[in-house]
């Protein structure tokens, strides 16, 4: 998202006390006009500066204004550079926009992509609810609706039901409301099947023989293939967060950026070792890591997802090779590699949400670093 504060000088809008003096966003080729409610002439107008000139007939009450209103800017492009942001998010942001509907005021409340995916979810069955009308009986009503809904002609499982109530329950908390009608509601959980791929597996996917696609837009089986070793290579990241990097977040040597999911905010700093330079290398050096984009991302994984079984099946691997996959991977190496389970969490982005992990440093670089290495060495090419 790019922004930033200027005289909206389109011909319409001119009146007796000028142009209004407005927030431009852009985001993916879409623009946003936020209004302030105040005007100025452009010869009343400092262009280079973004501010009121002295003979502005407003001056100090506008530039008092947007004093305080530059830094929340500021600070909400640079939020953007680490997650996605909505326009509704951006103008509740820098207009104080409140709204008494869960959905209206949930969709302002800074998070991952899971955050919109759940209240899209909640709003398809009780549609624009007010606070006051969400009770724990909807809730349960909610995810009794969820449980004997089939996705894709199968049975819904009861950790994605607990997932979204999850992440429901954290944009209520993070609103600030009263009586969370989402928490303590939840089915009970069944064991999670393990996505995780051998080593065997891996090698097969980097050593793959599928030709190099031409699109600049990213897709194709073999970036994909390239995505999935890149996840691995830079600490078991999600491919949500992987098409969210730049290379501006590359600090010396370290991949930098905040990951958002379950409302955790847990920094990532992870060293990017010469197998995951090899491969954002092929993609350019400029812009973002991988040329996929969080738009055709949302596009992406649902087309190449009808592709898993022929990639299974033509490389030979034990499993599908699931996006998270290379994260259920991480993580079972380091496990089976008897890596301290507490670097593993650093590494991954897991929050720890203990007492005592307050009172805790972090740990030194280096000894992050090296079990990192331990982890991913297993999967060089040989």
């Amino acid at each position: 998202m790019r922004g930033k504060i200027k005289i909206d000088s389109r011909k319409h809008l001119l009146n007796d006390d000028g142009y209004p003096v407005v927030f431009y966003l852009t985001k993916d080729s879409k623009e946003k006009t936020i209004r302030t409610g105040y005007r100025s002439k452009k010869e009343h107008w400092d262009k280079a500066n973004a501010l009121p000139l002295k003979k502005h007939p407003d001056y100090l009450k506008l530039l008092n204004y947007l004093i305080k209103k530059k830094p929340l800017l500021s600070k909400l492009l640079d939020d953007a550079r680490y997650r996605g942001i909505e326009f509704l998010e951006a103008e509740k942001t820098l207009m104080g926009f409140d709204s008494d509907l869960f959905y209206e005021m949930g969709l302002t409340v800074k998070g991952s992509r899971t955050y919109k995916i759940a209240l899209n979810s909640f709003n398809k069955y009780y549609p624009n609810y007010p606070f006051t009308s969400i009770t724990k009986q909807v809730v349960k009503q909610y995810m009794n609706i969820l449980l004997s809904t089939k996705v894709n002609g199968k049975d819904r499982s009861p950790n994605g039901v607990i997932s979204y109530l999850n992440t429901l329950t954290a944009i209520w908390n993070k609103l600030e409301k009263p009586n969370n009608p989402f928490s303590g509601i939840r089915p009970k959980s069944i064991r999670t099947k393990n996505k995780a791929l051998t080593d065997d597996d891996l090698l097969k996917i980097i050593n793959n023989d599928y030709e190099d696609h031409a699109n600049s837009k990213g897709g194709g089986i073999k970036n994909y293939l390239n995505y999935f070793m890149l996840c691995f290579y830079l600490g078991g990241i999600d491919l949500g967060d992987l098409v969210l990097l730049k290379h501006e977040d590359i600090i010396d040597n370290r991949i930098e950026f905040i990951r958002h999911k379950g409302g955790t905010n847990v920094r990532v700093s992870n060293f990017v070792f010469p197998e995951a330079w090899e491969i954002i290398n092929k993609y350019g050096n400029k812009g973002y890591l991988i040329p996929l984009g969080n738009t055709n991302y949302k596009n992406f994984i649902p087309n190449l997802s009808r592709n898993l079984e022929d990639i299974k099946e033509r490389l030979n691997l034990s499993k599908k090779p699931y996006s998270k996959s290379a994260r259920y991977s991480f993580i079972t190496r380091s496990q089976n590699l008897l890596v301290d389970e507490r670097i593993c969490q650093v590494l991954v982005g897991h929050s720890e949400h203990t007492t005592h992990s307050v009172y805790k440093d972090a740990f030194p670089k280096h000894i992050q670093d090296e079990a990192h290495l331990k982890i991913i060495t297993l999967c060089k090419k040989h």
